[in-house]
């Protein structure tokens, strides 16, 4: 049985929900492709010089990240004992609260050292806080 034989084979809802997700998916892809080389910068306020500086601008924050990932292991290890006596939703606040805080760190210090790459600071706030909602999503760990 061919793949067009299954599809006829179906229902006219089964149908509809098929090609209307299908149609959903190219929507949001053109719709990001637009909004990252259109609009998606202007609207935060981060500006760049070339598109290279651009791809530097963002491997550095993927080197600093990776450092500070060490660091954000340490503190994990360090407040490991005070945590245990912790109610489960204080650990969590103040683990999210170190983990923002040096995803900030990350985007400012990339900020300053590329100069052609410019944001403002509740443009980090923001990329810093995308960012830990991003990790926290497709995270993998049950904690």
């Amino acid at each position: 049985m061919s793949e067009e034989d299954k599809f006829s084979n179906l229902s006219l809802k089964d149908k509809t929900i098929i090609i209307g997700f299908v149609i959903l998916i190219l929507i949001i892809f053109f719709a990001f492709i637009f909004f990252v080389y259109v609009g998606i910068f202007q609207i935060t306020g981060i500006e760049y010089s070339s598109r290279t500086a651009l791809l530097l601008f963002f491997l550095l924050i993927l080197f600093l990240d990776g450092i500070t990932y060490f660091i954000f292991i340490f503190f994990k290890v360090l407040l490991h004992p005070m945590m245990t006596s912790m109610p489960n939703w204080l650990s969590i606040a103040l683990l999210s609260i170190i983990e923002i805080t040096l995803d900030w760190f990350v985007i400012h210090t990339a900020d300053d050292w590329i100069e052609s790459v410019q944001m403002s600071n509740t443009a980090e706030l923001y990329v810093a806080l995308f960012l830990f909602t991003l990790n926290t999503l497709l995270s993998d760990k049950k904690e």
